[in-house]
């Protein structure tokens, strides 16, 4: 009876310090994001661009990713909010901004994505904007993605969104598993231009994005995405 009181004690503790706490994006992003910068700021000064990139996926592989995503709430340019605590599926967060020109074809592009991952994968567009500007746009994208805005200057609902912004500007892309957890960043979500080789390159980087989202814990996961893009 003693051992087996033993063993039970032994399994407890062994659980208890098994389960390592939760780190939340914004928690690790104000802790390391000063670094980051100043090897930036440096590395832009001496027109080293490429250190720049090698910077930013270090700081997302070592630091950002698998870190959880504290509840969001966001209003809808339709009206209400979304809690993306309450999303039951990985999510697409892309952040922009009206003052930057808004190409159709990025727009598209967009909203070809969440056509194609309907059902599986949400997609919400925020907007750091004023409602009525962004209701203006949300026209534009279709009925599989969710348009939700913030006016900075009134922003009262989550002090952790201005990290979405002021983090790596915009646009930027967060992907999101369905645990709440940082897959991937993307600080370039956008179209440079129209031509082919750019926007294949766009997909391809997406599609990238979300493989990791929905196959994060699958060994095999080629020949499931398919890009749309003609050459």
């Amino acid at each position: 009876m003693k051992k087996m009181f033993t063993i039970l004690c032994l399994g407890f503790a062994l659980s208890v310090f098994s389960q390592e706490p939760k780190v939340y994006f914004d928690d690790a992003l104000s802790e390391h994001l000063r670094t980051y910068n100043s090897k930036s700021d440096l590395a832009v000064k001496n027109k080293n661009i490429e250190r720049v990139d090698i910077l930013f996926d270090s700081l997302i592989q070592l630091h950002l990713k698998n870190t959880y995503v504290a509840n969001l709430k966001l209003k809808k340019t339709t009206g209400g909010y979304i809690n993306t605590d309450a999303i039951e599926k990985p999510f697409l967060i892309i952040t922009k901004k009206s003052c930057f020109i808004q190409k159709q074809e990025e727009i598209k592009a967009i909203n070809e994505i969440a056509n194609q991952y309907k059902g599986k994968v949400e997609v919400i567009v925020l907007y750091w904007d004023k409602r009525h500007v962004a209701k203006k746009i949300a026209r534009q994208y279709n009925k599989n993605i969710s348009v939700v805005y913030i006016d900075e200057r009134k922003n009262k609902l989550n002090n952790a969104l201005s990290a979405y912004k002021h983090s790596f500007g915009v646009p930027t892309c967060f992907y999101v598993t369905q645990n709440k957890q940082i897959s991937s960043i993307d600080r370039k979500f956008y179209l440079k231009n129209i031509k082919s080789s750019t926007k294949k390159l766009f997909f391809e980087n997406a599609y990238n994005g979300i493989t990791q989202l929905m196959f994060k814990n699958e060994t095999q996961n080629k020949g499931t995405i398919t890009n749309n893009v003609n050459n």
